[in-house]
């Protein structure tokens, strides 16, 4: 596998710096992820108790993310990759997990949490299989949420929110990758660096949009 500094060139339009934050912009937009866990993670003790573990544990999972991103595009530890890759992959997955069992205890529940991503981690560590891993999760997603969708509806205005956000951050992840129109690789604009913070509140409002309902209906 290229080195972290190789495949971040590679992608993400922004010049390696040399510094201790290799690309500054792209490292501190990903806290991004870190606060909007925080946020959820906060708001647990206000939340029924089934979903007051939802809570915790997807907003322990993107704080997780940020950090990850933030070692990936800042200081690259040699696992910075991994690091960056498994924790996004994780809440996506956690996602999935709990729109396809959200009827089931919360044992099953989080056993297959588990399971998924203690696989996700061993598929990661085989190989540079990050791409096929994410197109596999997105799709799962999109089919577990329009199987829910049939029996549990999210509230709208957060949904509104998560698509939005989801769409217009998708487009700034296209048009910023490197050697792209919006690439400007000394730019303090990063078009990745909104990706980040997109991304972040397309999962935060996704979270919003869907859990109250779903773990009320599938609570027993």
């Amino acid at each position: 596998m290229p080195p972290v500094d190789v495949l971040i060139q590679l992608s993400d339009c922004e010049a390696i710096s040399g510094g201790w934050l290799e690309q500054p912009v792209n490292a501190w937009s990903s806290l991004a992820f870190a606060g909007v866990g925080a946020g959820i993670a906060a708001t647990a003790g206000n939340a029924e108790p089934r979903e007051r573990n939802d809570r915790l544990v997807f907003g322990g999972l993107l704080i997780a993310t940020g950090i990850g991103s933030f070692l990936f595009h800042g200081p690259q530890p040699s696992a910075a990759q991994f690091l960056h890759d498994v924790t996004f992959l994780a809440a996506l997955w956690f996602l999935i997990a709990t729109n396809v069992t959200g009827a089931l205890s919360d044992r099953s529940r989080t056993g297959v949490t588990l399971l998924g991503i203690l696989l996700i981690s061993a598929v990661l560590g085989a190989g540079a299989l990050t791409n096929a891993v994410t197109g596999v999760l997105v799709v799962a997603l999109v089919v577990s949420e329009v199987v829910r969708w049939r029996t549990v509806r999210p509230d709208p205005a957060w949904y509104g929110v998560a698509i939005a956000a989801l769409l217009v951050g998708l487009g700034l992840f296209i048009m910023g990758r490197t050697g792209s129109a919006l690439c400007d690789p000394g730019s303090l604009l990063q078009a990745h660096a909104g990706w980040h913070a997109l991304a972040a509140v397309f999962l935060g409002a996704y979270f919003f949009a869907t859990f109250p309902a779903r773990t009320r209906s599938g609570s027993r």
